[in-house]
């Protein structure tokens, strides 16, 4: 961005683009097999601008981002949709229970519910910095994940928040997505420092952070 322009210029500038963003991600999700490359191309291009700061002309990278990720995100799309599908079909199941074994069973849903939602907020920024797949980009995310943990909770909490405000204010769902990747990038490049040495080799993320 010209930073010699009007700040008034600027912020339109910073607007257009996650709005532009945003609406690349809505048009590359209306598939449900790309929802996940479309996702991990709006992170890839989110953490461009957190290296060279946010810039309206983004196609090229999220587009070669999304065709790099398309294949090599299959299985991960393919073990989110099966784990998603298996707690939807015991969350139908729940009220067929009755007493404390109903407590008891919600209980232990919902933490398998927290753990899966968690694992996914260190998925999304590690497939972008990283070299992880398969099992063991789910092993590093879940590490990540215990280790960061306030890191990881503060990113839950601004989603349940922004969930709030596009409940409320429809309208913001306008940018409210990638703006949200952008502040999770922002919060997950100062946590992972707090990783292990041995970590951030393994994923190769070394002088990316260190």
């Amino acid at each position: 961005m010209n930073q010699s322009e009007p700040i008034f210029f600027r912020v339109l500038n910073v607007i257009a683009a996650f709005i532009t963003l945003q609406l690349f991600w809505f048009f590359f999700s209306l598939g449900i097999i790309t929802v996940i490359p479309a996702t991990i191309a709006m992170y890839a291009v989110v953490l461009e601008w957190s290296k060279n700061g946010i810039e309206l002309g983004i196609w090229k990278t999220f587009f070669h981002s999304f065709k790099y990720y398309f294949r090599r995100t299959l299985f991960l799309g393919l073990y989110v949709g099966g784990i998603t599908f298996i707690l939807a079909l015991n969350a139908s199941i729940l009220p067929a229970l009755t007493g404390s074994h109903q407590l008891f069973m919600q209980a232990v849903w919902l933490f398998a519910v927290s753990i899966f939602l968690f694992t996914l907020l260190s998925i999304m920024p590690l497939v972008v910095t990283s070299h992880l797949k398969g099992l063991k980009l789910w092993k590093h995310a879940w590490i990540a994940t215990f280790t960061i943990l306030p890191d990881i909770l503060l990113v839950g909490s601004i989603a349940v928040v922004f969930a709030a405000v596009s409940l409320y204010i429809p309208v913001a769902l306008v940018a409210l997505i990638s703006l949200f990747a952008f502040i999770h990038m922002n919060i997950w490049q100062r946590a992972v420092k707090k990783l292990p040495q041995d970590f951030l080799d393994q994923c190769l993320l070394k002088y990316r952070y260190r």
